[in-house]
């Protein structure tokens, strides 16, 4: 089989090209022919074109492309195919058009398109000589065809018949002069019909209509103005016949120009001419258009052909007069037709109507020209969706624009209600608004439209808009709006607050105390907080507590309690000098209502507990707070004054003792104030023995005695109210707070130790620190109990702990407190893990004293069995850490020294390995406190040894060391002489002998560990004993 070649050239690729061009000219050149042999008017010049068309198809079809490429190159031929081509079908779409629009402007417009078609016919001549025949080897009757369909075309004149020529002019007069007599109408149509070829029936009539109101409708869409007013002369000129009853749903024409349309449209741009200009021969153009013209080199006149002797221009003011007359006229017309179709049935014709009268109510004679009917007529409009609501409200904004009478008559109407239903819907906002502008213009009417429904919030609403008209025009609506207070007040509430601070500076007293009284019920968010925190405006609020008007005051002191919770506004109220000092005369003023009383230390409470410790010494109104004086007055007030009143004085007391030591100094001096606070622990209401409690608290914090007691017998009263509280309230909060005031319990009064031995605190303590896990005795605690109940409770376990009181830690042991002290070192918070590490070490070196001693006196006494004296001088001894004391095992550090029930071991508790773990917390001093319970083992110089290997054993030193690494200065310098200790009865394996050189040699740059840090390295044998660290 043989193979396909496909070595195709470049050369055949281009001739294919080539080829392809060549047939679309022959086609064009068949299309253009069969066009023009139907074509009626000036069919003589028509045929004899069609005539030479035919003979270039058939010359084109004789010719071999070949041949005239290879004459004169591909590129060249190709560019004249493809130009000849254009020019056979732009002749082929001016003969369609010629044919298929109406007859009446066929013959109107007869010479210009016979002229168009002059001239293509010389250009497609011209054209075709650019095939260079001559140079072919082609027969000569081919040449001779080519000379014959040239000159053909050149010399071709299209013209039309002087009847023809006569009826165009008689169209035009007629249109021009606006001549609606049927008579002449008809036999205008008479002759129009003759030169067609058709009769003068109402069939022509329809038809013309049809064709003449389709093209005057692609006009008006194209925006050409002038082919439009024609066209509705001649469907005028054929309604005058009165063949055809104009429609109802047509409108009504209102092209009738006084003016011939020649004159005033100019001749080269087809439109009604703006700046006129004469040239020397007299015709007149647009002034850019004849420039234009002679810029592209021509100096004949484009109307008259006439050789101009100069391009100078002249402006015709007669004829732009005239033209502006024209247009004024055509304008009128075009308002009386607006109006009428306005008021048909017709939406199609409506919308056309309203389209043309918001261009036209753009002049104030047309505004001016509307009556009574046509604003409600527009109102109505606006509830009807299938009109243009945005034409209809541009109508009604020009009429309010341009008259007063019409704002009125507007608003009466109703428009407000529609207009801003309008701007709800979102399509229309900004020719909403413009109408909106205009009526707010007017106070009487401004008021009206803040009474309508929703529009303020719609308004503001619109001020953050993304296009900035809208968002303008709603601002500016609004500041019309804003001198009406209660508006004000609605804008505020929509979150526009600038009118509503400024009506409020400008306003009388009655004003703001109203609008404070509005304010206080608002939902205020940041963005408003930096308009509200103008100091004008704090300043004017504030001034409201020196009104002589209770409401007044009470509205000011709720819209400060208000701005407390923004800290911008805390810092403006607190900067302000009369803030403070009208608030404390509120309070010190005898005959102030008690609620405003409330009110006022309320505030006061909330502005201290707000304020930081830097900010609480910045203010000098905060200042004024902590003077004897107040201090004294606010302790009086709580002793006399009603509950609600005593809570709130009671609260800002609390919040000025954490913030200020001399406040809880003046409160423990005073101490009837003392007597009474413990009183109010036994007293009937909840919520002051609560705030009693967080007072008593709070100045007992740092205070070196202690919580202040009352003398007896009330301090024993005061202790039993406190374990009451501790032992039987419901409340967490109160049983915390007292848990951390018996904590703080004088340390070395009898009487204090008595009390609490002979309570229940001690077991309601064990309860708290039990229920951390769950259970207690067996029966599930109820929800697990507040963090701060747990550490408060630690903390009065201490003092159950003190090495000083056996008598309490004896109770401790009986309890079985070890195992949950130690689960909080696991699972406790980091202060709750320090009190408990605190309390272990605190009851360890109880035992490891007594062990000490007791082996001390066994020693003394050459005792050879210290186990049997011990017995004798604990007789209630039982197994450390156990319920039973059969089969005792012995301690690995004490032997059988720690075996007595009261006794606590570390050891026997296994407390060591959970101690050594919470090392790793460094924060609240639990590494401190774990590292002196740790230490407590190494009391007694008879069981170092022993102790020390204990804690080597379960990773001691690995701990130790990351205390030295990571932790505070304090917990470092306990971890130095606890590692001191343990090098002086062990040996570190070499990894751990070289992890301590490293992190010890990092000490010595600290100057207040380096003289320990050198000590211990000595003791290592790593520097020498003549050191200078020593």
């Amino acid at each position: 089989m043989d193979s396909m070649d496909f070595n195709f050239g470049i050369e055949d690729v281009g001739i294919a090209v080539l080829q392809e061009s060549w047939n679309r000219v022959a086609i064009q050149a068949v299309d253009l022919a069969s066009e023009t042999r139907d074509v009626v008017l000036g069919k003589s010049s028509f045929q004899e074109f069609s005539s030479s068309v035919n003979e270039l198809n058939t010359l084109f079809h004789a010719l071999d492309p070949r041949k005239i490429e290879a004459a004169m190159g591909l590129k060249s031929t190709k560019a004249v195919l493809e130009t000849l081509n254009g020019q056979l079908r732009k002749a082929c779409k001016i003969i369609k058009d010629y044919k298929s629009g109406s007859r009446l402007r066929l013959l109107l417009h007869s010479n210009s398109v016979l002229s168009e078609m002059q001239d293509l016919s010389r250009e497609i001549a011209t054209t075709m000589e650019s095939f260079q025949l001559v140079n072919l080897n082609m027969t000569l009757n081919l040449k001779a065809m080519m000379n014959q369909i040239v000159d053909s075309l050149r010399s071709l004149e299209f013209h039309s018949a002087a009847a023809t020529e006569r009826i165009a002019m008689e169209i035009e007069n007629s249109i021009s002069q606006s001549n609606r007599n049927r008579e002449n109408a008809v036999n205008l149509l008479e002759k129009i019909a003759e030169a067609v070829g058709a009769s003068a029936n109402t069939l022509l009539v329809q038809n013309e209509l049809a064709i003449l109101k389709q093209e005057k409708e692609e006009m008006e869409a194209q925006k050409k103005q002038a082919e439009a007013l024609q066209l509705n002369q001649l469907i005028q000129l054929l309604y005058n016949t009165e063949l055809v009853t104009r429609p109802e749903n047509e409108e009504v024409p209102i092209y009738h120009q006084q003016f011939p349309i020649e004159s005033i449209i100019c001749p080269l741009c087809n439109e009604v001419m703006k700046d006129a200009v004469a040239i020397v021969c007299g015709h007149s153009f647009e002034r850019q258009a004849i420039q234009e013209h002679f810029k592209r080199g021509e100096k004949k006149c484009p109307t008259c052909r006439e050789e101009l002797p100069s391009l100078d221009l002249t402006p015709n003011f007669n004829l732009r007069s005239s033209i502006e007359e024209w247009k004024q006229r055509e304008m009128d017309l075009k308002f009386q037709a607006a109006v009428v179709e306005i008021n048909s049935n017709d939406h199609s014709r409506q919308n056309k109507a309203l389209e043309d009268m918001q261009s036209l109510m753009e002049m104030p004679r047309y505004a001016a020209k509307t009556d009574g009917e046509f604003i409600p007529k527009l109102v109505e409009f606006l509830k009807d969706n299938r009109l243009n609501a945005k034409a209809t409200l541009k109508c009604l904004y020009y009429l309010a624009r341009f008259s007063d009478d019409h704002k009125e008559a507007i608003v009466q109407a109703g428009a407000i209600r529609h207009t801003v239903k309008q701007i709800y819907k979102g399509e229309t906002e900004a020719e909403a608004l413009a109408v909106l502008l205009e009526l707010s213009k007017r106070e009487s009417l401004g008021e009206k439209i803040g009474k309508t429904k929703d529009c303020i919030p719609i308004l503001v609403s619109l001020l953050h808009n993304d296009d900035p008209n809208v968002s303008e025009n709603a601002h500016s609506v609004l500041q019309n709006l804003s001198s009406n207070t209660h508006f004000a007040v609605k804008m505020a509430e929509a979150g526009y607050y600038q009118p509503f601070v400024a009506c409020f500076n400008q306003g009388s007293p009655e004003t703001r105390s109203l609008m404070a009284a509005a304010l206080m019920n608002m939902q205020l968010k940041e963005n408003s907080i930096s308009v509200l925190k103008e100091r004008p405006f704090i300043h004017n609020i504030i001034q409201l507590l020196s009104s002589n008007s209770p409401a007044s005051k009470s509205a000011c002191l709720k819209c400060i309690n208000k701005f407390i919770a923004y800290p911008r506004m805390l810092k403006r109220l607190l900067s302000d000098p009369v803030t403070i000092p009208l608030l404390l005369g509120l309070i010190s003023f005898v005959r102030s209502d008690p609620q405003l009383k409330q009110q006022a230390a309320e505030i006061l409470a909330l502005m201290v507990e707000a304020c930081q410790h830097p900010q609480f010494q910045l203010f000098q109104g905060l200042q004024e707070l902590q003077s004897e004086h107040n201090i004294s007055l606010f302790l009086q007030l709580v002793a006399s004054s009603e509950p609600q009143v005593k809570i709130q004085f009671l609260h800002l007391l609390v919040e000025l003792s954490y913030k200020s030591e001399k406040v809880r100094d003046l409160i423990q001096s005073n101490d009837d104030t003392i007597t009474n606070l413990f009183s109010s622990l036994d007293g009937d209401q909840p919520i002051v023995r609560r705030w009693a409690l967080k007072l008593l608290y709070r100045i007992s914090e740092g205070h070196p005695n202690g919580v202040q007691l009352p003398p007896s017998p009330g301090k024993e009263t005061a202790i039993n109210s406190l374990a009451t509280i501790l032992t039987s309230s419901l409340d967490i909060e109160e049983r915390s707070t007292a848990s951390g005031i018996i904590s703080r319990l004088p340390k070395d009064d009898d009487v204090v130790d008595e009390v609490l031995r002979k309570s229940e605190v001690l077991k309601a303590i064990h309860e708290v620190i039990c229920s951390m896990d769950g259970e207690h005795f067996g029966i599930r605690i109820p929800a697990s109990q507040d963090e701060c109940l747990l550490e408060n409770a630690l903390a009065a376990l201490l003092h159950f702990t003190e090495p000083s009181k056996p008598e309490l830690q004896r109770q401790v042991g009986k309890l079985q407190l070890y195992p949950s002290l130690i689960r909080v070192l696991s699972s406790g918070s980091s202060m709750a893990k320090q009190r408990a590490a605190t309390a272990l070490a605190q009851l360890s070196q109880s035992t490891s004293l007594s062990v000490s001693n007791a082996t001390r006196i066994a020693t003394e006494t050459n005792t050879s069995t210290p186990m049997l004296f011990l017995m004798k001088l604990l007789p209630d001894m039982s197994l450390c850490c156990s319920d039973s004391s059969e089969h005792p095992s012995l301690c690995s550090v004490h032997g059988a020294a720690c075996s007595p029930r009261e006794t606590f071991c570390l050891v026997k508790a296994d407390a060591v390995k959970p101690l050594l773990k919470s090392l790793s917390d460094i924060e609240s001093g639990v590494a401190e406190a774990a590292l002196m319970a740790l230490e407590t083992l190494l009391i007694d110089h008879s069981t170092l040894s022993p102790a020390t290997a204990v804690i080597v054993d379960s990773q001691g030193v690995t701990a130790i060391l990351q205390v030295l690494e990571k932790g505070s200065l304090s917990a470092k310098t306990k971890a130095l002489d606890l590692f001191q200790k343990i090098l002086k009865h062990t040996k570190l394996t070499d990894p751990l002998f070289k992890k301590s050189e490293r992190i010890l040699i990092q000490l010595l740059d600290d100057d207040s560990l380096k003289k320990k840090v050198g000590l211990v390295l000595r003791q290592m044998n790593i520097i020498p004993d003549q050191s200078s660290y020593f």
